[in-house]
């Protein structure tokens, strides 16, 4: 069962997201802050990052490039999720492989996360 990490602080999103894709098949755990995303990523391993930019204690890029100067966490793809489309550009460039402006519709979530975990169509 592909491990999904929901990097959201917002606790209504967070419990839509988690819901969803454990529904999908995912196990899925939560962290609220980017502190919290940090630890779970030292600590566990994951095929799947989905990432809020605007965190209460640390912005969610920092979450992103310290993945990708990680070289066990580099090979994770990066679904960036934001309300701000400013960021599109910046965590493409920092090696996000998606990026969706909230609100996200989920049957478009699926089919992201679908594409991400299985790329050769499995």
């Amino acid at each position: 069962m592909p491990r999904i990490l929901v990097v959201e602080d917002d606790s209504d999103l967070q419990y839509l997201y988690d819901m969803f894709l454990a529904r999908q098949g995912y196990d899925v755990t939560a962290a609220r802050s980017a502190t919290q995303a940090l630890l779970h990523l030292t600590n566990s391993s994951f095929d799947l990052i989905i990432l809020d930019m605007n965190m209460p204690d640390t912005p969610g890029i920092r979450v992103l490039e310290f993945t990708q100067n990680d070289s066990r966490l580099k090979q994770i793809p990066v679904l960036v999720i934001s309300a701000n489309d400013q960021y599109r550009r910046a965590v493409q460039d920092l090696g996000a492989r998606d990026f969706f402006t909230k609100p996200v519709p989920m049957q478009q979530l699926a089919s992201a996360v679908n594409r991400m975990l299985h790329p050769n169509g499995a």
